[in-house]
């Protein structure tokens, strides 16, 4: 998986009015921290973050520079939370997690179906109960999404997440018996009269 390079600046305040003035001019404070390293406090460009998590999501490789920090300025890391205002979409915090290219990570990959329309056009209904599944492997190895056809399912019928391939080097975390998606019949549809 190919690394995106993302760019911050070395923060020595801390807390709410920090955190305010610098949201006020388009900062969005942040930590960076791992298991062989001090937590760093960073501020980062919210339109570089905004971007990086729309079109590339949360699942990338992130080559970080760290303007005025004293020792290493340059990490390899992830994206393990966002925290976003609840009214303005904007980011309000981003953590950031040190990463050793040679030890596994648990990260959510979404899942996507496909076959929708063919369920829809006999009138049935899809309900999607898993949009994400966790999985453990190397961060070179993260997959960009998972996806499930659905496409020759019938009234009533699931499948479940460990029916979903996963690709080499990837392992599952969560339940394999969760069902990530049931079909309904709308009433008076093909669907409804077949069964």
């Amino acid at each position: 998986m190919a690394q995106v390079e993302l760019a911050s600046k070395f923060r020595k305040g801390a807390g709410k009015g920090v955190a305010r003035k610098l949201r006020a001019i388009g900062r969005v404070p942040g930590i960076l921290y791992g298991p062989t390293m001090e937590p760093v406090s960073i501020d980062l460009d919210e339109k570089e973050v905004l971007t990086l998590i729309q079109r590339k999501g949360l699942n990338r490789i992130i080559a970080l520079t760290v303007e005025g920090a004293p020792g290493d300025t340059q990490h390899i890391c992830l994206i393990k939370a966002v925290q976003r205002d609840v009214y303005q979409q904007h980011v309000t915090h981003l953590d950031l997690r040190k990463l050793d290219l040679d030890e596994k990570v648990v990260v959510t990959i979404r899942l996507t179906l496909e076959g929708e329309a063919v369920i829809r056009a006999k009138g049935g209904i899809v309900e999607q109960m898993v949009r994400g599944i966790r999985v453990r492997t190397k961060p070179n190895d993260i997959p960009t999404g998972f996806s499930a056809d659905i496409s020759n399912l019938k009234l009533g019928q699931t499948i479940g997440i460990g029916e979903v391939q996963l690709p080499e080097g990837v392992e599952l975390v969560d339940n394999p018996e969760s069902p990530i998606v049931n079909i309904f019949a709308a009433r008076g549809s093909a669907m409804a009269t077949a069964e």
